[in-house]
């Protein structure tokens, strides 16, 4: 422990001393400051905030990912080529105290101007809400749509696989269908269908949706519906609708008129009276009041969802800033474990191929879910074999990364929506760190194969 605390001061010591965590200090600065005054937001407060914590932090982040990977890499593979190292192993020093000495070195770098960052995003915020000119209702919606951050409740998933193959044996029947159609081949865009069609609303005509809570509310406590209309799918310029806020015995509790561009989400802020204390669930129900309007769709993903109070808003952005770190840290143990057993060069560049996969994790995500490639008539069995390993690659692509996959932590804080402190924690211990543990005994492992005693 004491070699490994040795190793860690000479490693912080260099990284220091060569100006690295400096220049990217001055960076960062520019970032934070300058980049929100060249970006062209929608001239509101919370367009304002919601820049800064996207776009600077969210930038912020991806220049501390570059400084990471070159000093992580640069850690062993660049001490080995200067000679440093060789006069380290030549004393009573382990490799793995080595290792663990040079990875604790960047973490602590990247940590500290990481928590710098959402340090100066929390003062920039402040800054914007002192120099604005806002009416006091402006002013309390901030605090409690932006400035806050709120637990959500989401309409509970269906299973809707049997209603599908039902669907499917309806239609071929009907021969709406092709008797030769493969039902596995369909199902998922028939699932698909259906899930449109929960989350829509006809005109004249009326849509339920239950939310079960997780406790009881309070009489007084703070509720917002929140609700996203799927514009594009719609084609229409005007809502005109009423959202219904009831029991599920049909005890209605409020009633809010809505007249309104289908652009965009909206929330419905309400106060929760006696008669709504107690209950476990909640029926929302909107209601389409255009006679000659068009068929209303909501977003599926999240379009509809309940939000109350969680906490602070300024310990929200720094759980934001910890999941940002332990992904970093992880990109510090592949860029350590890389230098230990390439040259530079290689090392930096097998570390980037990290990188460039966990921002396209969308694209092989959405290749993995269309499902293992049926051989279509017309496409020939050399081509079908090429399209089947790219599927079984794609697979094992997803497998590596899952773990470090996470729903968009800063797009979370700038909605004001909670990140809890136990998903920190899980995430951190139970994803994160075996994730390191894993490329440590990597690294380890082929740093102590590796001769380094050649000084020539």
């Amino acid at each position: 422990m004491k070699t490994t605390f040795t190793i860690f001061k000479l490693s912080l010591r260099t990284i220091l001393r060569e100006r690295v965590a400096v220049s990217m200090l001055g960076l960062l600065v520019l970032v934070l400051v300058l980049l929100p005054s060249g970006l062209q937001g929608d001239g509101t407060v919370q367009g304002a905030i919601q820049m800064q914590v996207r776009y600077s932090l969210g930038f912020s982040f991806a220049l501390l990912a570059g400084m990471t990977l070159w000093v992580s890499c640069a850690s062993v593979s660049g001490d080995l080529t200067s000679k440093r190292l060789q006069m380290v192993l030549t004393k009573p020093v382990s490799r793995m105290s080595v290792w663990f000495g040079k990875w604790l070195s960047v973490v602590t770098v990247v940590s500290l101007l990481g928590l710098l960052c959402g340090g100066v995003t929390l003062f920039r915020i402040h800054q914007i809400i002192s120099a604005a000119e806002m009416e006091p209702s402006e002013r309390s919606l901030l605090q409690t749509q932006v400035l806050t951050a709120r637990k959500p409740l989401d309409v509970p998933p269906m299973d809707l696989s049997e209603e599908a193959k039902q669907l499917f044996i309806k239609q071929q029947a009907a021969g709406a269908l092709p008797p030769q159609a493969n039902m596995e081949d369909l199902l998922p865009k028939i699932e698909r269908y259906l899930q449109v069609e929960r989350f829509a609303v006809d005109k004249e005509s009326a849509s339920s949706w239950t939310l079960p809570l997780p406790t009881p509310p309070q009489p007084g406590e703070e509720f917002q519906l929140f609700y996203h209309y799927d514009g594009l799918a719609m084609g229409s310029t005007q809502v005109n609708g009423e959202w219904v806020i009831s029991d599920p015995d049909g005890e209605s509790f409020f009633r809010f008129p809505v007249q309104q561009s289908p652009q965009g989400g909206h929330a419905l802020p309400f106060t929760v009276p006696k008669e709504m204390a107690g209950a476990t669930s909640l029926d929302l129900t909107f209601r389409n009041l255009a006679p000659e309007g068009s068929k209303i769709f909501f977003q599926t993903d999240q379009g509809i969802r309940l939000f109350h109070q969680g906490g602070s808003f300024s310990l929200n952005l720094f759980r934001s800033v910890f999941l940002f770190c332990g992904l970093l840290s992880i990109l510090a143990a592949i860029g350590v474990s890389a230098g230990s057993m390439f040259s530079l060069p290689v090392a930096c560049y097998s570390t980037m191929v990290v990188l460039v996969l966990q921002a396209f994790s969308g694209i092989v995500s959405e290749v993995v879910e269309q499902g293992f490639p049926a051989r279509p008539e017309d496409v020939s069995s050399v081509v079908h074999l090429f399209t089947q390993a790219r599927f079984i690659l794609f697979q094992g692509i997803l497998i590596l990364i899952q773990p470090m996959q996470m729903e968009s932590p800063l797009g979370r804080v700038a909605e004001g929506v909670l990140i809890p402190s136990s998903e920190v924690f899980a995430v951190l211990s139970l994803r994160f760190l075996p994730i390191i543990g894993v490329a440590a005994l990597i690294g380890i492992f082929f740093f102590s194969k590796r001769e380094v005693g050649d000084a020539s």
